[in-house]
């Protein structure tokens, strides 16, 4: 059985932050095998905190990547993303957010800058969000480390429709 333990961590003088991060991302699944790695940025990442350990998360997060056989096919696949938020304390000054997400998807296929198909792509699926925050939890900015994993489907094909996202990054936030 495993127990995670709050300890000596306190959030009381700062319930909401607003973030944005940048890192890299690795595709996977039908829709990502022909990809290469490529740029990942979250737009916007905010959080509200009812309590020192549960809260809600909405995280906007857009990555772009290259065929690995052609560099002039591109692939855009964002989401934005919805979802509880449990904060474990580590010491002081760090703390982890466990973030699962349901994730709203969209993708957008390009050859040599032009859009390939009429529509977007729309799916859905799910992130598993994890943030390693530096900072005391109190107002002002603090820093993080971030590492999620998303995966779904677009609902426009009826077969090789899966992603997987694997993406790490850095963050800033600020505490209100």
């Amino acid at each position: 059985m495993v127990m995670l333990v709050s300890i000596g961590y306190s959030q009381s003088e700062s319930k909401f932050y607003l973030g944005v991060g940048l890192g890299i991302s690795s595709p996977g699944g039908d829709v990502g095998e022909e990809l290469k790695t490529g740029v990942n940025l979250n737009f916007l990442n905010l959080g509200y905190r009812f309590s020192e350990t549960w809260g809600a998360t909405f995280n906007l997060s857009s990555s772009g990547h290259v065929s690995k056989d052609d560099d002039d096919l591109a692939v855009g696949i964002a989401y934005f993303g919805i979802g509880p938020m449990y904060t474990v304390s580590l010491s002081e000054k760090v703390s982890w957010d466990i973030k699962p997400q349901y994730a709203f998807m969209s993708g957008a296929v390009e050859y040599d800058g032009s859009s390939i198909d009429d529509g977007d792509l729309d799916g859905n699926g799910f992130v598993f969000g994890n943030s390693v925050v530096f900072g005391d939890g109190g107002k002002g900015f603090c820093f993080s480390v971030d590492l999620d994993y998303m995966s779904g489907k677009f609902t426009e094909y009826t077969e090789d429709n899966k992603i997987t996202n694997f993406k790490l990054g850095v963050g800033i936030r600020y505490n209100f």
